[in-house]
């Protein structure tokens, strides 16, 4: 749930900025990346979307007029020959088709985006939290432990071995990173322009920029 931090939305919107460039930056060219880097971003997403307090919500307090949309292709077998074919799918992951563009259908509820179904495992449709969290909480993004709900058993049992292998399984992050950075990217553009000050401590200068303010440093590179 968002909550009013008062002053704290200084730092609150520096985290967001940092850790949405962290994302881009480990989004792209996902198949050159090792599986630790992809890793990396399920925390990322996690303290993003997931938190009790999500980052996005909580920066959302300052500026509600701006738009946050998820454009994302959801994951179906259909079209794939499984059907056809009379085969049931024990594992299967959405790859770069779930990214999708300015012309498809926009999700504007973080609650909705999460609960996206982006593949199956098992019968079991796996959605983009059940995703972050199983390689945040379970294969270690976050912290090293035991698979609990309902699909994270057969991810898990995948992983020794593409271990070394492959890392098309967990490059499903990079692609649902992509789809969130995209989305954030007004609140960054907005935070940037107009970033929450302490009227005390920051003045606009003749170059339209707040001295003493962190995004000052950010946009000029110092």
């Amino acid at each position: 749930m968002a909550r009013d931090i008062g002053e704290q939305m200084i730092v609150a919107e520096w985290l967001f900025v940092q850790t949405h460039d962290d994302l881009r930056q480990r989004c792209r060219n996902p198949g050159d990346r090792s599986r630790y880097e992809l890793l990396g971003i399920a925390p990322l997403l996690r303290k993003l979307l997931l938190d009790g307090s999500p980052l996005l919500q909580t920066v959302q307090i300052a500026r509600p007029e701006v738009p946050v949309e998820f454009r994302i292709r959801p994951w179906s077998a259909e079209g794939r020959g499984l059907e056809r074919a009379g085969l049931e799918r024990h594992l299967g992951l959405g790859g770069d088709e779930l990214v999708g563009g300015p012309d498809d259908p926009a999700i504007t509820s973080l609650e909705a985006f999460k609960q996206t179904v982006v593949g199956v495992a098992d019968g079991v449709d796996l959605t983009v939290r059940g995703i972050v969290r199983y390689y945040a909480h379970v294969e270690g993004g976050v912290h090293f432990g035991a698979a609990r709900e309902r699909g994270e058993p057969e991810l898990g049992g995948m992983a020794p071995l593409l271990l070394g292998h492959s890392t098309g399984q967990i490059q499903i992050l990079a692609h649902l990173g992509r789809i969130v950075v995209g989305a954030l990217e007004p609140l960054r553009r907005s935070i940037l322009e107009r970033p929450t000050i302490h009227t005390l401590w920051h003045r606009r200068n003749d170059r339209g920029l707040y001295d003493g303010h962190w995004t000052t440093g950010y946009l000029t590179g110092g």
